[in-house]
């Protein structure tokens, strides 16, 4: 997967859950170095110990706009 220059994220971005290509906005996971569709996004824990230690579903999630990562934790709501 070839990367981009702004943090690391992919150029041409898959799913690592569903491998749809995705387009210039998506999630990203910082801590997996993976990106994600939002409804795939939103489900992601890192790790299966993520629920037990507290964690909520999505929440280390970002959204990625034309190559730009957000400041924001968490993914836009499903319309």
């Amino acid at each position: 997967m070839s990367q981009g220059s702004a943090d690391n994220l992919p150029a041409s971005p898959f799913c690592a859950e569903c491998g749809a290509a995705l387009g210039t906005q998506f999630g990203w996971c910082s801590g997996c170095r993976a990106a994600y569709c939002f409804p795939c996004g939103r489900g992601h824990f890192c790790t299966p110990q993520c629920p037990a230690n507290g964690c909520h579903a999505g929440l280390c999630v970002r959204e990625v706009q034309d190559g730009v990562l957000s400041a924001t934790w968490g993914l836009p709501p499903e319309c």
